[in-house]
């Protein structure tokens, strides 16, 4: 019997649903889990290590190697074959709460929410 699978944490859901290629038709689609979205934002566009990149998403490292991997095949395919992009699903959670490792980080949900509730404040 297989081990049921970990959730997966991530600091919060992409602005973004998705992606269309421009001129011309898309030939299908691909979607894109929110795990597999947020290893490729730690470890490409945070340039984060795969070990830095499991610790944030509570998981292992080989895991992270294996969505990773998975992710980048997705992505090769959806550029190499003109197929639209969707980002969702997954086994994940957002993180509870604000993480001392998080400070300073644009796409933290939690950092998002304190900067509207602090225009809110000012607005009244």
């Amino acid at each position: 019997m297989a081990r049921p699978q970990k959730q997966r944490c991530i600091c919060s859901v992409p602005r973004a649903a998705g992606f269309c290629p421009e001129g011309c038709e898309a030939s299908g689609s691909i979607n894109l889990t929110y795990d597999e979205y947020e290893v490729i934002r730690l470890l490409d566009y945070m340039q984060m290590t795969q070990e830095q990149c499991a610790k944030r998403m509570q998981i292992s490292r080989p895991t992270v190697t294996r969505i990773y991997d998975e992710a980048r095949r997705k992505i090769a395919d959806m550029l190499s074959n003109g197929r639209m992009l969707t980002i969702g699903g997954g086994d994940v959670f957002v993180c509870p709460s604000l993480r001392p490792e998080c400070a300073g980080e644009d796409h933290c949900c939690h950092r998002n929410r304190e900067l509207l509730r602090g225009v809110k404040e000012k607005a009244v």
